[in-house]
Parts: structure tokens; C-alpha cells; sequence
């Protein structure tokens, strides 16, 4: 919000910060937790533990719960006890093909807004990853991953399909793939090079190649990540903590 005073002589703004809400300082802290594994997939969340915790009643809680629940990264039993959302085979199965249609998609329709600068700043976004992995800094090739497919999709300007596409990567997905970054680092090699494939698609301009080259390096990254996964037997992930950074809560 901006509040401007005047006077006869000048004129001054003021620049005001929009407070944000306690809810959306529950929904940050827990979904961060999830993302960084300090809340494990399939883990119980109790509301008397976060109330003690954030100092605050049962409100803000639950309506922060609720959301995330809307976010698919917690899920609600018939008895209402809350769980993180467990990762399993079934589910990543499930989302990767959806995932790949929505991103394929979102680049094709992201062609016709695709201006020098966007393909400058995807370039910048990819460097940025190579970089990180000469590092081994597998947390921040995650994150650089993930910039450089909002970047093109955010570029589609279809706020439905943003919203679409969002939903099939949560960051409990962004925590899967982080996880196996750590075990097969060869794979954020082959993102690399499937990124720099899908710019050379949009420099193209053709929009069946382009959507068809996303839609397979979807397909081919996280089908290899599932490859690379271990599951138990009920088909759920293993949680492993291999970056020396997660922290399983007990």
C-alpha cells in the first residue's frame, strides 16, 4: 500500500508493508518444515504441540492447517488427525504424467510471450544450477531447478494453468527430488542438459517441438528419480537423511 501527503510545495510517499497474517506465518514455518524435512512424510501433527509452539490459540492453527491441506502437503483421517503428506509410489506415479501435460503445455502456450530477455534470464537460471552443482550445493540446483520451470511458466500468462501446474509440484515434491539430488547427483547433470535443449526449442519457435521436448524431460527426469528411489514395502519413500541438513523430527 502506498499512502502519499501533500503540501503546497512537495509531495511524499510513503511505502507501507502489507503485515502478514499469523496464519500465514504458520502455513510458511510448518510448509518449510515439510520442504526441509524437519516434519517427515507421514508424520503426525498435533495442534496442542504447534499451539505451544507458536504461542497462539487453536484458530490460527487449524486454519493454517486447513490450507496446507489444500495444498495437498497435509491430509486429514477420518478420526480428523492431521499427517504430513506421506510420499509414496502410487502418488509420484500418479502426478509425474499430469505434471508433464500441464508443463508441456504451459511452454507451448509460453512460446508466443517468449521475448530475448526471458531466454536471457532462462540461461542465467540454468548457469546458476550448473554452477551450484560444481559446488555440490544440491539444496540450491533443487531450487534453481524449479525456478527455471516457474520461470517459463509464469511467461504462459494463464493464471489457471499456473495455478494447475503449481499443484502438481508441491514442495513435497520439491522435497523428493532434493532428497534424491543427494543419492544421484548425475541426474541434475541430465537436467542441465535437457534445459538447455528446451531453450534451444523455444529459440525455435516451434510449438510442438517445444511442448513435446518439456513434456518428455518431465517424463525422463522424474521417471529416473523414481528409479532411484527406494520404497518399502506398503510403497512408501524412505526417508534418508543423505544431505546432513535434514533433521527428522522424532
Amino acid at each position: 500500500m502506498t499512502t502519499k501527503t501533500a503540501s503546497k510545495n512537495s509531495q511524499v510517499t510513503i511505502s507501507i508493508e502489507k503485515p502478514v497474517s499469523m496464519v500465514d506465518q504458520i502455513r510458511k514455518t510448518l510448509s518449510d518444515a515439510i520442504v526441509n524435512g524437519k516434519l517427515s512424510p507421514g508424520q503426525l501433527i498435533k495442534e496442542k504441540d504447534l499451539q505451544k509452539w507458536f504461542g497462539v490459540s487453536r484458530a490460527p492453527i487449524r486454519e493454517a492447517i486447513r490450507l496446507l491441506e489444500a495444498d495437498e502437503l497435509v491430509v486429514v483421517d477420518a478420526y480428523r488427525k492431521k499427517y504430513v503428506r506421506r510420499i509414496t509410489f502410487e502418488y509420484l506415479n500418479d502426478i509425474i504424467p499430469i505434471a508433464a501435460c500441464l508443463e508441456g503445455f504451459a511452454a507451448r502456450s509460453a512460446l508466443k510471450f517468449m521475448t530475448k530477455k526471458q531466454l536471457k534470464l532462462l540461461e542465467q537460471i540454468n548457469d546458476n544450477m550448473e554452477y551450484a552443482y560444481t559446488k555440490k550445493k544440491y539444496v540450491e540446483c533443487a531450487k534453481q531447478n524449479f525456478t527455471f520451470h516457474q520461470t517459463f511458466i509464469r511467461t504462459a500468462q494463464n493464471k489457471a494453468l499456473r495455478r494447475a501446474a503449481k499443484s502438481a509440484t508441491k514442495p513435497i515434491i520439491w522435497f523428493w527430488i532434493t532428497q534424491i539430488y543427494f543419492k544421484q547427483s548425475n541426474i541434475i547433470l541430465l537436467s542441465i542438459k535437457e534445459h538447455k535443449a528446451i531453450i534451444e526449442s523455444f529459440k525455435n519457435g516451434n510449438a510442438n517441438e517445444t511442448e513435446q521436448v518439456v513434456r518428455n524431460h518431465i517424463l525422463n527426469i522424474l521417471g529416473r528419480s523414481i528409479e532411484g528411489s527406494k520404497f518399502d514395502e506398503n510403497g512408501d519413500f524412505i526417508y534418508q537423511d543423505v544431505s546432513g541438513i535434514f533433521s527428522k523430527k522424532t
